[in-house]
């Protein structure tokens, strides 16, 4: 997922049932300027805040939300019955949508 300012972009990973990662990517050096740790699972999608302070990612039943800068998870979101394949981030910010294995969608409210 690119940032709004055009300068970074996110990738994920983990695969073989091992514990996925985000990483944060300086497009203007190559340099991974941030890893994001937590998930027990691998790591399916990923979607940049409008503000580029945060990022969610969606994993096994669950979604994390991350403050880019600190790296720290700000927020677990639990709902889902299997991997969640999809995320974005609605234009204001405040809901994430979600989209899963479990043939759901989804729409949480970040801002609470």
């Amino acid at each position: 997922a690119v940032f709004p300012d055009g300068r970074r972009v996110v990738s994920c990973d983990g695969g073989g049932n091992t514990p996925g990662r985000l990483k944060v990517w300086d497009l203007a050096t190559g340099e991974c300027v941030a890893t994001l740790e937590g998930h027990s699972l691998d790591v399916y999608g990923v979607a940049v805040f409008p503000d580029g302070r945060r990022v969610v990612s969606g994993s096994w039943k669950e979604l994390k939300v991350w403050d880019v800068e600190t790296g720290k998870c700000v927020a677990t979101l639990e709902g889902h019955s299997l991997d969640v394949y999809g995320v974005a981030v609605f234009p204001d910010g405040r809901r994430v949508v979600s989209g899963s294995e479990d043939e759901t969608l989804k729409v949480w409210d970040v801002e609470t």
